[in-house]
């Protein structure tokens, strides 16, 4: 038998072959005496699987078992236990069943009746499609590790032995979790239990590409794309944003690194350690900008494995999987994160500048038009994303604004102000290595960075802080714009030759949008089932001010009949300053309400390089994006 550090270190490959039987550690002591799972998927076409857990008890009356409420990476509180249908208790070797009660949602405690090892039985629905759920089916399934096991509460530090009795028709397994033999890949090892949180698994037939990068190997398992996918063109691509990433923050602490990469028309990414999930369409690689959007995936969960993975908020340097952890720096965590990612894939030359201005253009308009943005404050959001981020309703929009997206344009305007102040000799590359080399072992807080960011510039930064993070305000796009020598493109197109002068007349040294545009009414119509239903309205808009509501039927709109088909063409027939009779129907009831449309500031946000721009501005534009020559389609 391998000692437990032996079988932890042991390479694990992916190959066909099944073993039969799990092969136990032999323990040094009682402590060291793992938790081991057989997984069954006899009932995978019923979305079902079947857990049976060895569980040693060292002498112990009873025990207290628990599954966690959250995972990692996703802060909500999910309530995973709630997907288990039936669970019992046994002596593991008379079978003999022991007194097993529920204490709360996540709790069980069970009355060991002298027995050295108790075996538990449960069965785990899973039919929820997404990088932090279980689901499981004949074609293949995908299990996160926080909602699919239970484990004694006192033995998180034990070692984990998972064995998977996967179908015929799944001849790969893909997970960052070593095999404890190498001639038996269906049966996994986590030196603890937060390792098995932290390994997905992939169960199907699965397309694998690996390559050597750095000093470590990479995999790209692919899952569902049905040949429609060039899977060796995504792991070179990936490859290139690898090697950058690697050389950013100037260490790789892991050996092997997983994208577990499945097709099925779902999106979204998590990451762990030592893999990523991502969720992608089989028809991305045929769209450019799809494509785009799955390599800035690949950019920004990779980016994890150093920040939010191993350089953590404080808070989470030890996770307590029974309840919410509040934190005020995922704008650090999430929101730098994004803004590197799409950073990444213009300098891996996977995108071009001129793609990359107008992805972040879209960026900065999503927030920007956002009234949220002026409600709820950067931190807050950070701090309210267990109980706001993850639950959007009709009035989210009017009320918070993501930690994701602000943060990533804070992150956006912030490193520019560090190279305007540093004669572009420092950058925020400089301060996320330094945040890395000081605080990946004890974590980090809010404070920490903008002490950092002080230091690099040579500049008192707390004030910048303060109205970026704490407030509402407005932020402030000045520096951006002459940082790289951008400008905001008008609306109705770029006016030629003249239009950096012309657009400097209008801009002042503000560093503001253009002048104030007419605003739509504020209102988001669908269809459900044939009628018009309003479903959000904006705090800002005409609708909201004249008292219509989210969830009304708009029936009418000065006397005519208006569907959400003709609505957008019907209300550019009318100018600002007219006066409109709306027929709405609230819970059965008509209602005429008089709406006037008064102009609303709509600036554009659309990112475009000056004709002209200084030596100096050229000089940071291409240290940001880090490229030679600019394309002529560039500018």
């Amino acid at each position: 038998m391998k000692n437990a550090i032996a079988i932890i270190a042991m390479l694990f490959a992916l190959t066909t072959g099944k073993a039969t039987t799990i092969h136990a550690i032999e323990p040094q002591d009682a402590s060291k005496s793992p938790i081991q799972y057989r997984v069954s998927f006899r009932q995978a076409a019923n979305h079902r699987v079947e857990i049976e857990v060895s569980v040693p008890t060292d002498g112990s009356a009873s025990l207290r078992l628990m599954m966690p409420v959250w995972t990692p990476g996703s802060y909500l509180v999910r309530e995973y236990a709630r997907q288990i249908e039936s669970i019992s208790a046994y002596n593991a070797i008379t079978n003999a069943p022991l007194k097993i009660d529920k204490l709360d949602k996540n709790h069980w405690s069970v009355e060991t009746a002298g027995a050295q090892e108790i075996t538990l039985r449960y069965v785990l629905y899973g039919r929820e499609m997404g990088v932090r759920t279980n689901w499981i089916e004949s074609d293949f399934t995908f299990l996160t590790g926080a909602a699919t096991f239970i484990t004694r509460e006192d033995a998180l530090e034990r070692p984990h032995i998972v064995r998977l009795d996967a179908l015929p028709q799944w001849p790969q397994i893909a997970t960052s979790l070593p095999a404890q033999d190498s001639r038996d890949p269906w049966t996994r090892i986590a030196s603890n239990y937060d390792t098995l949180v932290d390994s997905p698994i992939v169960l199907g037939d699965i397309d694998l590409q690996s390559t050597k990068i750095g000093s470590a190997q990479h995999h790209l398992a692919t899952l569902g794309t049905d040949q429609l996918w060039d899977t060796r063109k995504a792991m070179k691509d990936a490859a290139k944003i690898i090697e950058l990433e690697q050389k950013f923050w100037g260490e790789t602490p892991y050996s092997d690194y997983w994208f577990l990469n499945l097709a099925t028309e779902s999106g979204g990414g998590l990451e762990h350690d030592n893999s990523c999930v991502l969720m992608t369409s089989r028809w991305a690689q045929k769209q450019r900008s799809k494509y785009i959007d799955w390599l800035a995936l690949v950019s920004h969960e990779f980016f994890h494995a150093w920040n939010v993975r191993r350089l953590r908020p404080k808070i989470l340097k030890t996770y307590d999987y029974n309840s919410e952890q509040y934190m005020r720096e995922l704008w650090i965590a999430e929101g730098l994160t994004s803004y590197y990612d799409e950073l990444f894939v213009v300098r891996a030359g996977l995108s071009t500048p001129k793609e990359y201005l107008e992805r972040i253009s879209k960026q900065i308009q999503s927030v920007q038009t956002t009234p949220g943005r002026n409600i709820q404050s950067l931190e807050e959001s950070s701090f309210d994303t267990w109980i706001k981020f993850y639950r959007p309703d009709e009035n989210a929009a009017n009320s918070r604004i993501s930690y994701y997206g602000k943060g990533a344009i804070v992150g956006l305007i912030l490193d520019a102000e560090i190279r305007s102040k540093t004669s572009n000799q420092k950058s925020l590359d400089d301060c996320m290595r330094t945040l890395w080399q000081r605080h990946r072992g004890t974590g980090y807080d809010n404070q920490d960075f903008i002490n950092i960011v002080s230091e690099i510039t040579g500049s008192p930064m707390q004030e910048w802080f303060q109205k970026m993070l704490s407030s509402g305000d407005e932020m402030n796009f000045a520096p951006l714009l002459e940082c790289y020598g951008l400008r905001w493109k008008p609306k109705d197109g770029d006016k030629g030759k003249d239009g950096d002068k012309k657009m400097a007349e209008n801009e002042g040294d503000s560093g503001d949008a253009p002048a104030a545009t007419p605003a739509i009414v504020g209102i988001e119509l669908v269809n459900q089932s044939g009628k018009g239903m309003i479903e959000k309205v904006s705090r800002n808009g005409a609708a909201s001010a004249a008292g219509i509501q989210a969830g009304d039927e708009l029936v009418g709109w000065d006397g005519y009949r208006v569907t959400p088909e003709n609505w957008s063409e019907r209300l550019g027939l009318y100018k600002v300053g007219s006066t409109v009779n709306a027929l709405v129907t609230r819970r059965g009831k008509l209602l005429e309400i008089r709406v006037e449309l008064t102009a609303q500031p709509t600036e554009s946000w659309n990112l475009v390089r000056l004709e002209s721009p200084t030596p100096e501005q050229e000089a940071r534009w291409k240290s940001w994006l880090q490229i030679v020559e600019i394309a002529a389609n560039a500018k």
